[in-house]
């Protein structure tokens, strides 16, 4: 995917006001703020890259239901069935995150590698509990400044939460922002460091995506966000493409942004499985960094060697963590739950033609215990292998006690 630095594009970006209903990011007058079901936990699920390719939309229309009486869509235009084996996994915590790397926008029409999708799929996303998504990624720009307004407009009518872009509005001088829970607040800021298009002049004073290298900007964000939460999450759209670990680079700067108030750090873009780590900041926090979760959902099939540990690293799997914050006697405790996902993505034999796929993501315990093995006897031992190999990966950088990786 074609990308150029979102530093170069977005430098000369002034910062004004812009207040979202239920957006999250930072805030320097005012936060919105949502609440978590109980006082003294707040839980947050993330996934990777949802990118709605030709193959991944087509076998959504196809198992569109029409009720007849009515002549609308029961199952959301069929998007529903795209992640009908994840639901549980998702529909349990208060707020699940999600990197939305597609535009909404009429006619609903896409290219390869230029995406677009139907507002269908945002009913979707309810559905299954993803109510908040980052919108700063390369893709935020492929249907143009039209686009970008346009998915916006469809979140907004959705009541689905945004991270990472916006509309300028000129009487405020205020970023998007949000801060989660009662007891527990929890803030959230996101970034992009690579874009696919420029933004033409007219433009630039009308959006605004959030760069995650402009330095200078971003700890002022901190700063401000810091003060009214108790926990800061970053969510950083950045690094090379099927890179199987962060660049020294990126890691340097995240450090930065750690010492100076982040709390976590969940990143996307490399498509793949990047490595956790867990950084030390200057005043003796403990900074948990998942460098890339990997897809969601999506229509790739490559695969990508890490050279250090032997393991091929693949655009079919992906990470769902799930943070859990606890608080007792005045103390907030984090907890990490991770479960590896396959983006199952095989032949549709319904279909005469050889073009149609089933897409969906699963967890790999499911493939393992009850599903889509029926037929090959040595598929539980595969995918019982693939998840020793992509634990191995996971915590090149070390294993942490809070931080569970799912098995079974």
């Amino acid at each position: 995917m074609r990308y150029i630095s979102a530093n170069i594009l977005l430098q000369d970006f002034a910062v004004k006001k812009i207040c979202f209903i239920l957006i999250l990011s930072v805030t320097i007058n005012c936060c919105s703020t949502i609440h978590a079901k109980t006082n003294d936990t707040v839980t947050v699920t993330f996934t990777g890259d949802v990118i709605m390719h030709g193959p991944v939309k087509s076998f959504a229309y196809r198992n569109n239901i029409i009720e007849p009486k009515t002549k609308k869509s029961i199952n959301n235009g069929g998007f529903d069935i795209l992640f009908e084996k994840v639901k549980t996994e998702l529909t349990n915590s208060d707020y699940v995150i999600a990197n939305m790397e597609f535009p909404i926008a009429p006619p609903f029409e896409s290219k390869p590698m230029i995406f677009n999708c139907s507002p269908q799929v945002l009913d979707a996303f309810k559905n299954v509990n993803i109510n908040i998504v980052n919108i700063a990624n390369n893709h935020i720009l492929d249907q143009g400044f039209e686009g970008v307004i346009s998915t916006i407009k469809m979140l907004e009518s959705k009541n689905i939460q945004y991270i990472g872009a916006g509309i300028y509005k000129k009487q405020d001088n205020q970023l998007n922002g949000i801060i989660t829970g009662n007891t527990i607040k929890v803030g959230f800021i996101a970034y992009t460091g690579v874009l696919n298009y420029n933004l033409s002049v007219k433009h630039k004073n009308k959006i605004f995506i959030n760069d995650f290298y402009n330095t200078e900007k971003v700890l002022k964000d901190i700063e401000t966000i810091k003060k009214k939460t108790h926990f800061l999450v970053m969510i950083a759209h950045i690094g090379k493409e099927y890179s199987t670990k962060p660049s020294y680079q990126d890691k340097m700067l995240i450090q930065k942004y750690c010492n100076a108030g982040v709390d976590c750090v969940i990143g996307h873009h490399p498509h793949i499985i990047q490595p956790v780590e867990q950084l030390t900041t200057l005043d003796g926090r403990i900074c948990t960094v998942f460098y890339s979760l990997g897809n969601f959902i999506a229509n790739q099939s490559s695969t990508h060697l890490d050279i250090d540990t032997g393991v091929e690293c693949s655009t079919r799997e992906g990470l769902i963590v799930t943070l859990t914050l606890t608080k007792h006697n005045n103390m907030i405790t984090p907890d990490y739950n991770v479960m590896p996902i396959l983006i199952y993505n095989i032949p549709d034999v319904q279909l005469e033609h050889k073009y149609g796929r089933r897409i969906q993501p699963v967890p790999l315990n499911k493939m393992i215990n009850d599903w889509g093995i029926a037929n090959d006897h040595q598929a539980p031992y595969k995918f019982i292998l693939r998840l020793k190999e992509i634990k191995k990966h996971l915590f090149y950088f070390g294993k942490y006690e809070n931080i569970h990786y799912i098995e079974n």
